[in-house]
């Protein structure tokens, strides 16, 4: 008698997981922008957690550390869906990896936004208070460019995020077992493994379907 099982796999969505979490970690190694023209001062980077370097600019600090933890989160999130393969528990790997993600993906955000329109997001009271009227004017005339590890990081994000609701896949093993069924004649009988239900035994094995 040959028995299927039913099992459910969250591999592939724990693997771009992990690949989008290591995307984000290696974005912060890269400048995150690219600075031309304009007066604002490493100081004054520095206030928004980032650091000029020849026109570079990079995570620094605290910041960069904040941001390589959530991917460290996501990454063992993604871990824990490649390993489980227990109902139900799936989703709460994918809902944790979301909440770590979402810190990651607010600091692309802003960061998009300083390319895009930078006088107006430093000029937002509820992000930089104390330094919004010195950024706005230091700013002015300059050209913002998106750098590579902005690029990597905004990649990994929403490869993570997107697998995230990657669904879960079914597989099935099928398992020789003793064959006690062998003499009976086809048809509706208790399945093997839950006498709750039936299955169907057309004389030489166990139908897939209850």
């Amino acid at each position: 008698m040959a028995e299927v099982r039913h099992t459910r796999s969250h591999a592939i969505a724990g693997v771009a997981m992990g690949l989008g979490a290591v995307l984000v970690m290696l974005g912060t190694l890269f400048p995150m922008l690219r600075v031309s023209g304009g007066s604002v001062s490493a100081t004054l980077w520095g206030a928004m957690g980032l650091q000029l370097d020849h026109g570079a600019v990079a995570l620094a600090g605290s910041f960069r550390t904040y941001v390589v933890l959530t991917a460290v989160w996501a990454g063992l999130m993604g871990i824990a869906l490649v390993l489980t393969q227990v109902r139900y528990v799936g989703p709460v790997w994918r809902v944790a990896a979301l909440v770590g993600l979402s810190a990651a993906a607010f600091v692309a955000f802003v960061l998009w936004a300083l390319v895009l329109d930078p006088i107006t997001v430093v000029g937002r009271p509820t992000w930089f208070t104390g330094n919004a009227p010195l950024l706005v004017s230091g700013l002015r005339g300059a050209t913002l460019e998106a750098g590579v590890g902005l690029w990597l990081l905004t990649v990994g994000c929403a490869v993570a995020v997107l697998a995230a609701f990657v669904p879960a896949f079914h597989t099935h093993r099928v398992i020789k077992t003793h064959n006690s069924a062998r003499g009976l004649e086809p048809g509706w009988y208790p399945a093997p493994n839950s006498r709750r239900r039936t299955r169907y035994w057309d004389g030489e094995k166990w139908t897939v379907g209850a």
